[in-house]
């Protein structure tokens, strides 16, 4: 693989991952038809949907509000000078998107916190249930773990020096409201499919 053809490969895969994400989770409602495939579906599109909501109904009107581009600590808005190809493909196009949060950064985020936690959750009933983890279980778990928050890192880091098409400061809010909202999937998980049993 030449390095104009890897160029190219690198930002288009992290620029990939939300519809990645969605298909992976469409593929499980298909796969796996239950409560929690059809959770999952249902908080990863909240999760892509309050993005939009909150930079176009919250964020970008306060900075229009306050009439200026830059706040402190927050930094600017919008996305940095020509930023190209911001979506999903490499097509070359300035982006005329609103940048703050980073969307991709807030569902990298929500994604690994959430499996994170439930990785940690099926150590813990394991433990619970007296069924001991073996060292390869361990380093397993701690493998998953690092793996997961490579991704995320990853993907945060290549939205702002790969990409360049948010700031740092958009990516991590993007990163802290992901955190958030994945520990949020993770916490509703049992009594929303509980509540679904119920039902139905």
């Amino acid at each position: 693989m030449n390095i104009t053809i890897r160029n190219k490969l690198n930002p288009t895969l992290s620029r990939s991952t939300p519809e990645i994400f969605l298909y992976l989770s469409l593929l499980n409602c298909m796969i796996n038809p239950s409560y929690q495939s059809f959770y999952l579906f249902v908080a990863y599109n909240s999760i892509n949907l309050s993005n939009w909501i909150i930079k176009h109904l919250i964020v970008k009107p306060i900075y229009e509000h306050l009439g200026t581009k830059s706040l402190p600590i927050l930094g600017i808005g919008k996305r940095p000078t020509n930023a190209t190809s911001c979506g999903t493909y490499l097509d070359g196009l300035l982006s005329t998107t609103y940048g703050m949060p980073s969307g991709h950064s807030q569902i990298a985020w929500s994604v690994a916190i959430y499996f994170i936690l439930k990785i940690i959750k099926n150590w813990y009933n394991n433990d619970k249930e007296n069924k001991p983890i073996t060292i390869i279980g361990y380093i397993w778990i701690i493998l998953s773990c690092i793996i997961i928050l490579g991704i995320a890192t990853y993907i945060s880091y290549s939205r702002v020096y790969i990409e360049g098409c948010h700031t740092i400061q958009q990516v991590i809010i993007g990163g802290i409201l992901g955190c958030v909202m994945g520990f949020l999937v993770f916490f509703f998980e049992t009594p929303v499919i509980n509540l679904l049993s119920s039902i139905y």
